[in-house]
């Protein structure tokens, strides 16, 4: 493979980066690949998860007042009485990121936890 028109000092700085790593350059590029693809998809995520709250938002603040409402992999998942539900449930689907309201608590702002943080 042949990739043109790389910045030939950052391909220094990284190259030097991967040897200091005691990793081969190839490597090093497949790891670069595998983050920049995982923080693409959880933009992804987090984009489509906010899309399905800001269409729910209504119906949550008038159907759920005294609930954890989660919304994750880009879905309504549920309405929980408690927050130990809430991490059960968030434990189960292992996401990366999710929203977490309960309009009794969150009114002015919705409640986001992201990447196991309501899990620790």
């Amino acid at each position: 493979m042949v990739i043109k028109n790389v910045n030939e000092e950052k391909l220094r700085e990284f190259k030097a980066e991967a040897i200091r790593r005691g990793l081969t350059l190839s490597e090093a590029i497949d790891q670069a690949m595998d983050l920049w693809l995982n923080r693409v998809r959880d933009n992804d995520e987090r984009q489509e998860n906010n899309k399905v709250f800001n269409k729910l938002k209504d119906e949550i603040l008038s159907k759920y007042k005294d609930k954890y409402v989660i919304i994750a992999q880009g879905k309504f998942i549920g309405a929980y009485d408690s927050i130990d539900q809430v991490e059960e449930v968030l434990k189960k689907l292992n996401v990366k990121h999710a929203i977490v309201f309960n309009p009794s608590k969150d009114i002015k702002s919705e409640g986001e936890w992201l990447g196991g943080s309501l899990l620790q």
